[in-house]
C-alpha cells in the first residue's frame, strides 16, 4: 500500500497559487506537462546539502524526461510546451554555450501574466420553480470533408519543431554550398523528416550528423538537394559515413551519445 506523504520529498505551492489554478482551463495533457515542471524545479532544492535552502527555479529538462514522465511523444510534448509558454504559463530560457542550446524551462507564479481562459460556470435555469428552461441547441455546422483534410495537411509543423528544424537545418547547407538555390516548401520538406524521425525511427542528432556530412562530400552534396532524397538514401550515407578512410567504424554511435535532446 502506498504511503507518499511520509517520504521527505514535497512540493511547496502557495494557496493563492493552487487558487488561481483552480479557476482556469488546461487541457489534461497541459497539465500534465506543467508538473513535470514543477517537479523538476520547486520539487528540487538548488543546494541539496541545505534542506532549507531555495528550490530550483528553472532546469534544464530534456523532451525525454517529458515523454517518460507523462507517457505522452516527445514531438507532442514539445508542442504542448509551446502551447503553455504562449499563455505564460511555463518560462523558458535559451543560454548558448558554444555550438550548442541549452534550454530551461520553469513555472511562471505571476499569475497575473497569464492568458488563460477562465472555467465556464453553468447555471440552469428553472421556469416556474419547477423544470429546467429548455434551450435550443444549434447544429454543428458541417464541414466538407476535403475541406477539412486540406485544411489539417496545410499548416502540419511548428516553425520551432524539430521537423521544420532539421529541414532548414539541410537547406541552410545546401545554400551554403549553392547561394543562389531556389526557395523551398520547408513544410513539405518537414513532412520527410516526420516520417523519418516517426517511421524509420532516425535520431534527431543522427540525422544532423549525416546532413552535415553529406553536405560537405564532394559526392553527396550535389545529390541530396531535398529532404525526401536525404530520406530515400539515407542508408547509403550511413554506410559511406562509417566506412570513411581514416575513420571507426562507431563514429554515428559516438555522435548519438555526445547529442543533446536539443539541437545546437
Amino acid at each position: 500500500m502506498a504511503s507518499p506523504q511520509i517520504e521527505n520529498g514535497h512540493l511547496d505551492i502557495a494557496n493563492t497559487i493552487v487558487d488561481k489554478l483552480c479557476s482556469y482551463r488546461l487541457s489534461g495533457q497541459e497539465w500534465q506537462i506543467v508538473w513535470v515542471v514543477l517537479r523538476k524545479t520547486w520539487g528540487w532544492l538548488e543546494d541539496v546539502n541545505n534542506k532549507n535552502g531555495l528550490k530550483k527555479k528553472m532546469d534544464r529538462i530534456a523532451l525525454s524526461q517529458f515523454e517518460t514522465l507523462t507517457g505522452i511523444d516527445r514531438r507532442k510534448c514539445h508542442i504542448l510546451l509551446k502551447k503553455l509558454i504562449d499563455k505564460k504559463v511555463i518560462k523558458k530560457t535559451v543560454t548558448q554555450k558554444g555550438d550548442k542550446q541549452h534550454i530551461s524551462y520553469g513555472f511562471q507564479k505571476d499569475f497575473e501574466l497569464w492568458k488563460l481562459s477562465p472555467k465556464k460556470v453553468t447555471v440552469t435555469q428553472k421556469e416556474d420553480g419547477v423544470s429546467p428552461k429548455k434551450v435550443s441547441k444549434l447544429s454543428p455546422k458541417k464541414v466538407n470533408t476535403k475541406e477539412k483534410k486540406e485544411t489539417i495537411t496545410k499548416e502540419t509543423f511548428l516553425s520551432d519543431s524539430f521537423e521544420c528544424r532539421l529541414a532548414e537545418y539541410l537547406f541552410n547547407h545546401i545554400l551554403k554550398n549553392n547561394p543562389k538555390h531556389k526557395p523551398v516548401n520547408i513544410q513539405s520538406w518537414a513532412k520527410s523528416i516526420d516520417l523519418m524521425l516517426r517511421i524509420d525511427k532516425r535520431e534527431v542528432e543522427e540525422i544532423k550528423q549525416v546532413i552535415r556530412w553529406c553536405q560537405q562530400d564532394e559526392f553527396w552534396r550535389t545529390n541530396i538537394l531535398s529532404a525526401s532524397k536525404l530520406r530515400e538514401q539515407y542508408d547509403a550515407l550511413i554506410l559511406k559515413m562509417n566506412n570513411k578512410k581514416g575513420e571507426p567504424q562507431t563514429i554515428i554511435k559516438q555522435y548519438i551519445n555526445e547529442a543533446t535532446d536539443v539541437m545546437g
